[in-house]
């Protein structure tokens, strides 16, 4: 057999296009997100009033003290939950605009990735909301008294319902932050393994200012994060030096 047959092909990276194109492109694509975003918060808002009566729930009764604010409530709603379900077009459109100035072996990874980070940061907040929210809310209502009653206004109970969830589902991307750092060759399994009782320790630090001094909603993140810690171990690898 021939040399040549052998060899390697090489790999042919995107020719590079004039900064013009880059910015009709990049308008382009905000234009379509835009367009999407703006389709999925009006689908959700046809559903926004029973979404608010079932995020109200936990505090027996939310009232508005402002005009619109029940309005602006739900247009929040719509734009939140329009955002999650949309997301994987949203960054559809983002990955069609950066591709082109990664090398294959980023696409690659980055293909693969993307995917599990979605479902990642769901699990998060699904856990947040219908776990660990409920009862976070009803320890702190039980601060009040006879003459110190919880008059809890619909939107900045929507305000603490989506720090909750936002913060529950950026902490489920650890197992990805490490596999990068690892890829990276930033960080190690061997590493990784030698600070599991600090980690240990630390996310039930992270859940205890995360959630609520109750300890069942400390628990629900502190596990989960131990659990992520546990997976991220078996994706990575030791270096061939190590």
């Amino acid at each position: 057999m021939e040399e040549s047959a052998l060899a390697v092909p090489e790999v042919v990276e995107d020719p590079p296009i004039p900064i013009w194109e880059h910015l009709e492109e990049l308008r382009h694509r905000l234009i379509q997100s835009v367009i999407i975003l703006l389709a999925g918060g009006g689908l959700v808002f046809a559903w926004s009033q029973q979404i608010l009566a079932r995020l109200a729930e936990p505090v027996g009764q939310a009232v508005f003290t402002q005009p619109m604010e029940a309005f602006d409530t739900r247009l929040r709603v719509a734009f939140y939950i329009g955002f999650l379900l949309t997301l994987p077009l949203l960054l559809h459109q983002a990955w069609l605009f950066t591709a082109r100035a990664m090398s294959r072996a980023t696409r690659r990874m980055v293909l693969r990735l993307l995917p599990l980070s979605y479902v990642l940061f769901l699990a998060g907040a699904a856990l947040c909301f219908f776990v660990v929210v409920p009862p976070a809310t009803k320890f702190f209502l039980a601060f009040g008294t006879d003459n110190v009653r919880p008059f809890i206004t619909i939107g900045a109970y929507l305000g603490f319902v989506t720090r909750m969830t936002l913060s529950f589902g950026i902490a489920f991307q650890l197992p990805l932050v490490m596999f990068g750092l690892n890829r990276l060759g930033i960080l190690s399994r061997s590493q990784l393994a030698a600070w599991r009782r600090p980690f240990y320790f630390l996310a039930f630090v992270v859940g205890a200012f995360m959630t609520s001094p109750e300890v069942f909603t400390q628990l629900c993140l502190a596990f989960p994060l131990i659990i992520l810690f546990e997976m991220s171990l078996l994706m990575m690898t030791d270096p061939p030096n190590c």
